[in-house]
């Protein structure tokens, strides 16, 4: 795939190189034959210059001369404005077309593509205006006049003049801008497909990462009432049945453990260090209710034995447990910590 991608960058290039030969083609060429000019008489235009195939002299002398009897223009080529800027729009497609390779994205290249596709037509629709200048607007004074007549030659095709047979076809240099022009959208075809490759291949890691996050978002981390006198502890296996005592541990996997008291859930912190994301605790004095353990305090005395013999109780509302137990109370992580260094 990194191939095609590069592989666009070249063909792009290969675009430019081929528009750069509208400087050293012509084109298009108009040729006129007639009896009196056997080999017929050839006028190429070049983006900044008009001139007659080789060995035919000057040209555009011999064309002004029959221009001027039949009352058309003389074609003066440093009178005619687009001979000066046309290089300069073209200048600045190559560079341009050079910025498009460097940044090597589809939508670069489709922009060079019309960009340079709308001044090739806007340039064959000025060289039909100035054909039809020259072929429409007659001197009235000419030599030879023929009422109704008129001398434009045809933009594309032949056609008589007169004694004459007019030709006009494109030449080289409007054949390899065509190419450099589907050539710039071969690159831009090839560099899009690969962008849409890249979406497609990168599809299935996002459905992965949607999935996983959808359910990691979904994984549970609520408390379950415990079904006292029925269910039974995951630690020590017994019954909870004491409604003011109890735990829940729920694993990274959303799995519920329940246990019959809080000392259960520690040893079984501190025997297999579950991987937990939520851990909640039945205070004492709110029966049957689960309560992060982060809201609450605990303390340890034997006037509130626990199920399992640790004398662990835990407590929501420290203004209802008697002043005398307040400096024992104690917070969940320091009570893990503190347990586990006995143990």
């Amino acid at each position: 795939m990194m191939n095609n991608q590069r592989t666009s960058q070249w063909i792009m290039l290969v675009a430019v190189l081929l528009l750069s030969g509208v400087f050293l083609f012509p084109l298009w060429q108009i040729t006129l034959d007639a009896a009196q000019f056997p080999g017929g008489l050839r006028l190429n235009v070049w983006i900044n210059k008009f001139s007659g195939d080789e060995g035919e002299g000057n040209i555009i002398a011999n064309i002004n001369i029959l221009n001027h009897y039949i009352g058309m223009k003389f074609i003066e080529p440093d009178a005619i404005p687009e001979l000066k800027y046309f290089p300069y729009v073209i200048y600045l497609m190559l560079a341009l077309g050079l910025l498009t390779v460097y940044f090597n994205r589809p939508i670069v290249y489709l922009s060079w593509t019309i960009i340079l596709s709308v001044l090739a037509l806007l340039g064959v629709y000025d060289f039909y205006l100035w054909m039809y200048d020259y072929g429409h607007n007659l001197d009235p004074n000419a030599p030879i006049k023929v009422p109704g007549m008129t001398y434009m030659p045809p933009l594309f095709g032949e056609k008589d003049l007169l004694n004459f047979y007019v030709s006009s076809y494109p030449r080289l240099g409007t054949i390899l801008l065509g190419l450099g022009i589907i050539l710039s959208f071969v690159a831009y075809w090839m560099s899009n497909k690969f962008n849409k490759m890249k979406k497609l291949q990168s599809q299935p890691l996002i459905m992965i990462t949607l999935l996983f996050s959808f359910s990691a978002c979904n994984i549970n981390t609520e408390a379950v009432p415990i079904n006292f006198g029925k269910d039974q502890c995951d630690f020590c296996k017994m019954t909870i049945s004491n409604p003011k005592f109890g735990a829940e541990l729920i694993t990274d996997k959303g799995r519920i453990l329940k246990y019959d008291a809080a000392e259960c859930l520690i040893n079984h912190i501190h025997a297999d260090a579950p991987k937990y994301q939520k851990l909640y605790v039945v205070p004492f004095d709110a029966p049957r209710e689960m309560r992060s353990v982060e809201t609450l305090q605990f303390l340890i005395s034997s006037d509130f034995r626990s199920p399992m013999g640790a004398n662990l109780s835990a407590f929501a509302f420290k203004n209802k447990l008697d002043k005398k137990y307040h400096s024992q109370l104690i917070d969940w992580e320091i009570l893990l910590i503190s347990l586990k260094e006995k143990s």
